[in-house]
């Protein structure tokens, strides 16, 4: 990897972080029987599964497809219970929404009375949100363990330096060069560089798997510029990966205690595969062939010692298919 303004990647590390681990007096109110352990159940809502992960700070999120219908913060000996306004707003969620003391009796009922009769709105359930849900419930060539991955950084001028990779700008130029053949690209995203990795898992061989998903009927430029997109978070992970290496296996060895993964995730050790992920591969042949453009361009950018970008497509409740 080349200098990032200047400075080297070993002066990197003590600038990043990656702690969503939960404490251990979280993890034991969410271990079987605990306060907490209600969070857990398995249970639908709005016809997807629900999905729990944890944030640095003591955070625990509950998703339904994109959007999180129960947070909840542990300090100290109190729980405070979350949510957004649209759903604090809905009756199904009274006496919810609160702090709650670990003695008192009374969160299992609410939480069931909530999570049955809450309305989740059909755009965060449909499209990306069933296709981030369908990933997310995988098993196999890979086990997820986080979503919404986005490493932690001392200040806004560390994380700004150490984003501005040369890799990037390579491929942008070289993607600005078909775009001015004549082909009608639509202008690459300027601005705001993007931070927040789909998803987090682990392969057999122990290696970190780094997921961009997409439906593949979003607009043409999202889906023929994803590998771009997921090359930056590349780069990324790759610089930053000693320096978090011990925290994502505390956040692997926390769900696997409380059963969020199962007990036979692989050891997390060392190496990365990059991937995008579709639901129903339904692309048109133009976008195909963009894609395929900028993928053959971004796998010539890849840090060293990272895997090319793989291609994968799931159906609804069918084993993933690798499709490049």
């Amino acid at each position: 990897m080349g200098s990032l303004d200047g400075r080297t990647v070993p002066d990197l590390p003590a600038m990043i972080r990656y702690a969503r681990a939960p404490s251990p007096e979280f993890l034991k109110l969410l271990a079987k029987g605990g306060f907490m352990s209600p969070l857990l159940t398995k249970r639908a809502v709005a016809g997807l599964p629900l999905d729990v992960h944890f944030r640095e700070g003591d955070y625990a999120h509950v998703y339904c497809g994109l959007t999180r219908v129960v947070v909840v913060h542990h300090v100290r000996k109190s729980l405070w219970v979350s949510a957004h306004k649209r759903y604090r707003s809905q009756a199904c969620g009274t006496g919810l929404f609160r702090a709650w003391s670990t003695t008192e009796d009374g969160f299992a009922d609410a939480l069931e009375q909530y999570l049955v009769g809450v309305a989740v709105r059909q755009a965060d359930v449909s499209r990306e949100g069933a296709v981030q849900s369908t990933w997310a419930s995988v098993t196999s060539p890979w086990t997820p363990f986080d979503r919404e991955a986005v490493l932690g950084y001392v200040d806004k001028p560390a994380r700004k330096k150490a984003r501005a990779f040369a890799e990037i700008a390579a491929v942008r130029a070289e993607i600005e060069h078909l775009r001015t053949r004549g082909r009608r690209w639509a202008p690459m995203p300027v601005g705001k560089v993007g931070a927040k990795l789909d998803q987090l898992a682990v392969d057999p061989r122990g290696r970190l798997v780094l997921i961009e998903l997409k439906h593949a009927g979003a607009s043409p430029q999202s889906v023929y510029y994803s590998p771009l997109q997921l090359l930056q978070y590349v780069c990324e992970w790759a610089m930053a990966f000693e320096s978090v290496r011990d925290g994502l296996r505390a956040l692997i060895a926390a769900r696997k205690t409380i059963g969020l993964s199962p007990s036979d995730t692989p050891e997390f050790d060392r190496g990365f595969r990059p991937v995008i992920g579709f639901g129903p591969d339904t692309r048109s042949g133009e976008v195909r062939a963009r894609f395929g453009d900028v993928l053959s361009i971004a796998n010539q950018h890849l840090p060293e010692g990272v895997s090319p970008i793989e291609v994968w497509s799931i159906e609804t409740q069918t084993q993933p298919v690798r499709i490049a």
